[in-house]
């Protein structure tokens, strides 16, 4: 970010792929097969993902690692996919979340959007769908940490202008 007007600049969080990774995923699925495909195919479109059973080994990576996104399965033992999707919402508000399960009912689509997924994939998977979602949800992620930075930059700004507006009302003032 641009230094303005002699303002520090203000750092915020980049995406964390390597040189020649598209992004990193988590994909957290309760039937091991099912995770291990789509890791397979996500990393023929250049991701680096890594693969977990469930929401409370999700949690514990995603404290240890940095992921640009995650994908849950919805019904899961343990912590269920919405639970999962609150809690990473909360504590990494920049990282994807693409809500996967193989009920195809609107009503849950629906709720997991509103509880801030930000696409909603049906079993069986069409490979190009998944793909297609992580690029849209990554891309979205991307414009909302740019978004976030430029908003705190000009908090900044303001709270800059408005010390030097109150400084030099005080020097009127004794005048």
């Amino acid at each position: 970010m641009a230094n303005v007007a002699g303002m520090t600049p203000v750092n915020f969080p980049e995406s964390s792929p390597g040189p020649t990774s598209e992004g990193r995923i988590l994909i957290v699925e309760d039937e091991q097969a099912i995770g291990e495909l789509l890791s397979s195919a996500l990393r023929l479109k250049g991701f680096d993902c890594r693969n977990c059973l469930d929401g409370e080994e999700a949690l514990s990576l995603l404290e240890k690692e940095s992921f640009d996104a995650v994908i849950s399965d919805l019904r899961m033992p343990g912590i269920t996919g919405l639970e999962l999707l609150k809690m990473v919402r909360l504590k990494y508000p920049f990282v994807a979340f693409l809500m996967a399960t193989g009920v195809d009912e609107v009503r849950v689509g629906v709720q997991a959007m509103k509880d801030g997924a930000d696409d909603y994939l049906v079993k069986p998977f069409s490979m190009e769908n998944v793909s297609s979602s992580v690029d849209r949800a990554l891309e979205k992620k991307r414009l909302d940490r740019t978004e976030a930075g430029y908003r705190q930059s000009l908090e900044f700004m303001v709270d800059q202008r408005t010390k030097q507006l109150r400084a030099a009302l005080q020097q009127t003032v004794r005048i």
